[in-house]
């Protein structure tokens, strides 16, 4: 008999679900063993039907993701966390750092693009006061982080579940598949920006560029280092981060670099913590990261209205 998978997407962009349809030949494989039960993607499907698996994409941002989430809950035996916004918040989450109404008014009123009267009329679901993860709200079972998470990790999770003697989905950070050489270099500046440097084959670390690999969890199989771009931490932090209360990315990432080349980690740690929205932008709205002692992330972007 086949197991029943049942997804939905809360405040996200779907991406995740292209994602599964990216499985491409492995969702064959994979439909051999299980049944799509509800997936927005693929079918219309309104009601929340029994499920064996739920997957869930997106973080909680209003009363509609709330409600839609809890109905999910109820009705699966094993919920998965799909998805950096759903286990971490993910880019919406910064708006955890401003007002509900203030986020409305830029996005309605004063923007560049809007009139300056026109918002969602009062039938619209109403936006909660900031954003959440989704096991700030239901019992969370497995989190498969990423954005999306590589058809890779999605199939090997939905095997996980399914057998307990398939191969555990390791926790090494993204710099275990990039394919940068660390080396120690000299007279080396702080490339403040910069998302790309000059030698292909070695680490960005080691030529003052700020990369998030080596504080990110490899659920991408590292496409960005590959290519020549830093790592932009999209996964979420790594699992020394998230268990560790004292470890947080701009300590790590600054001594790494220090040790390479030399560069002051106040120089380093500084710049992170100044540019906080960008380095932290998949993770702000998550307890694992804003509770953390030394983490001040509504200092840092000067906003500190919101309680944590």
């Amino acid at each position: 008999m086949k197991a029943t998978i049942a997804t939905e997407w809360l405040s996200g962009c779907s991406g995740c679900h292209v994602a599964v349809v990216d499985l491409h030949e492995k969702l064959l494989g994979l439909l051999e063993n299980v049944e799509f039960v509800r997936i927005p993607v693929l079918m219309d499907e309104k009601d929340y039907p029994e499920a064996d698996i739920g997957i869930v994409e997106g973080a909680v941002r209003s009363e509609h993701d709330r409600v839609a989430l809890k109905k999910m809950r109820s009705k699966v035996k094993t919920l998965i966390a799909f998805g950096t916004c759903a286990v971490y918040g993910g880019p919406s989450g910064i708006g955890w750092l401003h007002e509900s109404s203030d986020v409305m008014n830029c996005a309605y009123r004063s923007g560049p693009t809007n009139s300056g009267t026109e918002s969602p009329d009062m039938n619209a679901v109403p936006l909660e006061e900031c954003v959440v993860p989704i096991d700030e709200v239901v019992p969370v079972d497995i989190y498969l982080p990423g954005c999306p998470p590589h058809p890779y990790f999605i199939a090997a999770a939905i095997k996980a579940v399914l057998d307990p003697c398939a191969p555990r989905i390791t926790g090494k950070p993204v710099c275990s598949d990039c394919t940068r050489k660390m080396r120690k270099s000299e007279n080396i500046t702080l490339k403040r920006g910069e998302l790309t440097a000059e030698d292909q084959e070695i680490c960005f670390l080691s030529q003052g560029v700020v990369c998030l690999g080596s504080v990110t969890l490899n659920r991408c199989l590292a496409p960005c280092p590959k290519r020549g771009t830093a790592c932009s931490g999209c996964a979420g932090p790594s699992l020394d981060i998230v268990n560790e209360p004292q470890l947080d990315i701009r300590t790590l990432v600054a001594k790494r670099m220090n040790m390479l080349t030399g560069i002051d980690t106040t120089d380093v740690t500084s710049y992170i913590e100044q540019n906080a929205k960008t380095f932290y932008a998949y993770a702000l709205a998550s307890p694992a990261i804003y509770k953390k002692p030394t983490v001040e992330i509504m200092e840092w972007t000067g906003e500190t209205t919101k309680l944590n």
